[in-house]
């Protein structure tokens, strides 16, 4: 395997293209912007520094061009869960020098690649450095990069040659029990692909036979009915067409998913996961809880917090103390049961369907402020029972 230089490539599209070339190691190698910059010249003048291997975006919605490039080269393309802000950018590029707005997007986008697969790559780093792999290291990153393949496998790959050369396609995806809702959507993606791959089969297959037919019916059949059936297999074969391309925006939004989950478990030490149910009825809590599992020291995030059973409060009051609402809690419920309620539009939660995520240091300020208020209230009551019992 060809040991070039590997690079990570941040493109910020438009009339005037910038883009940012950085080694693997994070190290500004060139910056450029330049007008009426088509993929064939971007990518004639990113491949004369080495390899890219991960191509960068400071957009949610990958831009075409930069999603050309990295299919062209066969990189993989890093973009973040929400468009990256002006101030972030700004922070990332702080110590470096550039021309105008369109390079700084580009290099904030090829240093969000670096930073968001820098844990990655300092494994690596570190397996090499234990397992005495120095002359290889950077073959390593580029197969496990490009193939998302596990490190011990992208070395089985390197070092045993003369094994068939599918196997790399083949190797098993690793994952731990924690991940078990990325596999799925993975592997919903690749049936996804595979029924694409028979339906577009399928559909060449109709235009075969059709131009057969075309090519051999004789001179004498009947033409009406060679027309109904030529007319049946078109529409069928646009009804397949059309199939497959559903299917194609599926596979995009599964990978999107998969994305934005694997952006948000490489922070979740920062994060609260607050388990989800639409109410505190008794048969809300039975129908969601083999899969919720809630146990001591939970966090809720309820829709409505005013369909309540007492039977779910006996179970829940010694377990959890925190519920985040997102219809507004009546007095009375707040009043009798005993939760520290607070409200999901004072802070910003990623929600999924039976998850939501949210910064620990919003969620402990939000409670912090409940449980002041709380105190204020009491301190008040007391204030004015001992003026009564005067």
């Amino acid at each position: 395997m060809e040991n070039k230089k590997l690079l990570i490539v941040g493109i910020d599209p438009g009339t005037t293209t910038g883009y940012a070339v950085l080694d693997i190691e994070g190290n500004l190698v060139y910056l450029q912007s330049s007008k009426q910059l088509d993929l064939k010249k971007l990518i004639s003048e990113t491949i004369i520094y080495g390899k890219a291997v991960l191509v960068g975006t400071d957009k949610v919605k990958v831009p075409s061009l930069v999603k050309s490039f990295a299919i062209k080269l066969g990189a993989k393309i890093v973009s973040p869960s929400e468009d990256l802000k002006v101030y972030e950018k700004r922070n990332m590029i702080s110590d470096f020098k550039v021309e105008d707005d369109h390079q700084g997007d580009a290099l904030a986008s090829a240093l969000f690649a670096y930073k968001n697969t820098k844990p990655l790559l300092d494994k690596i780093d570190f397996f090499a450095d234990e397992n005495k792999k120095h002359d290889i290291k950077n073959i390593i990153k580029e197969i496990v990069i490009m193939k998302k393949i596990s490190i011990k496998n992208a070395v089985r790959m390197i070092e045993k040659k003369d094994e068939e050369p599918g196997i790399i396609e083949n190797a098993t995806i690793q994952t731990s029990h924690n991940d078990n809702h990325l596999l799925k959507l993975h592997n919903k993606m690749k049936a996804f692909e595979v029924e694409i791959g028979l339906l577009r089969n399928y559909n060449s297959s109709l235009k075969n036979k059709i131009a057969n037919l075309e090519k051999n019916e004789p001179k004498k059949s009947d033409d009406k009915n060679k027309k109904i059936l030529i007319d049946f297999r078109e529409n069928r074969i646009k009804f397949l067409e059309s199939h497959a391309k559903s299917k194609d925006r599926e596979i995009e939004g599964l990978k999107n998913i998969i994305r934005k989950l694997n952006n948000l478990l490489s922070n979740i030490n920062n994060l609260h996961v607050l388990k989800r149910l639409d109410n505190l009825g008794i048969s809300e809590f039975n129908s969601k809880n083999k899969f919720l599992n809630i146990q001591k020291n939970d966090i809720l995030l309820v829709d409505n917090p005013n369909i309540v059973s007492d039977a779910l409060i006996d179970l829940l009051k010694d377990k959890v103390s925190v519920i985040v609402h997102k219809k507004p809690v009546s007095n009375k419920i707040e009043g009798i049961l005993p939760f520290v309620f607070i409200n999901a539009d004072n802070i910003k939660i990623e929600e999924y369907n039976y998850f939501g995520l949210v910064e620990k240091r919003q969620l402990d300020i939000a409670k912090d402020k409940v449980n002041w208020a709380k105190k204020i209230i009491e301190d008040y009551k007391k204030e004015k029972q001992q003026l009564i019992s005067r």
